[in-house]
């Protein structure tokens, strides 16, 4: 075998083991704990942004690729993270053991003037305005072509004044608050609300609080009613806890 041939059959050989590394198949699994219920835990798909829940007896599929990161959570248990392997896809049922949540939230004494709002809790963004013109600004500032027949140092300039990086956080912050806001209007109806046990002056600062979660990028593009009110769920435990009144 010449060394031509050789090279190209490791070339080969890589871009097998690449397709097979991306290659789509649906996991099943089954949440398992002998203490808490196993209905309604998040499993996501961090790599490929996809989730679900778990049904009553704690089953679950979910599109997964060799080396995706699975994400595992709900407020009775401690949070789990797992990298797909060979071996688990090769399980009929992938069985995951949950641990029961043991931590214990800090004292925090309030008294009647106390009020917690999204700024006192250290939210990024909490008093910052929102506009479409950060996306604009942002593209302004990074974006530019050798082939354009004026060239603009506007991209260096902004990237050595720190510009560049301001402009990309309040693009990206615009767009988790137009999300939160669509799933604001899609699905907190006055029902849910109260259900959620929220107080309506609350409802907005709860949305904005939702939106600082590392998942909310990939649940506010679910399409499933129920993932996404099983997520505000989640997350309306931790909000009336900071938020007592």
């Amino acid at each position: 075998m010449t060394r031509f041939q050789l090279l190209l059959f490791f070339i080969m050989l890589s871009q097998i083991n690449i397709a097979q590394n991306k290659k789509v198949e649906t996991l099943k699994g089954r949440v398992v704990s002998s203490k808490q219920e196993v209905v309604g835990v998040y499993v996501l798909n961090r790599s490929k942004k996809k989730a679900t829940i778990t049904n009553p007896n704690g089953d679950f599929s979910v599109p997964v690729s060799l080396h995706d990161t699975l994400f595992i959570s709900a407020v009775q248990f401690k949070n789990r993270e797992i990298i797909i392997t060979k071996k688990i896809l090769d399980y009929n049922t992938f069985i995951i053991n949950l641990d029961e949540t043991l931590e214990e939230l800090d004292e925090v004494i309030l008294d009647n003037r106390t009020l917690i709002t999204a700024k006192k809790l250290g939210l990024p963004g909490a008093d910052v305005k929102l506009l479409d013109i950060d996306e604009r600004a942002y593209d302004t500032a990074t974006n530019w072509s050798p082939s354009d027949t004026v060239f603009s140092i506007d991209p260096i300039l902004n990237y050595l004044l720190g510009n560049t990086a301001k402009y990309k956080a309040r693009a990206m912050r615009n767009k988790r608050y137009k999300a939160g806001q669509f799933l604001y209007k899609n699905y907190l109806d006055s029902t849910f609300v109260k259900e959620l046990k929220i107080p309506e002056h609350r409802v907005q600062e709860f949305v904005l609080y939702c939106e600082q979660d590392e998942d909310f990028d990939a649940f506010s593009k679910q399409t499933s009613e129920i993932i996404i009110k099983a997520f505000f769920k989640m997350k309306s435990k931790t909000f009336l806890v900071l938020n007592d009144e």
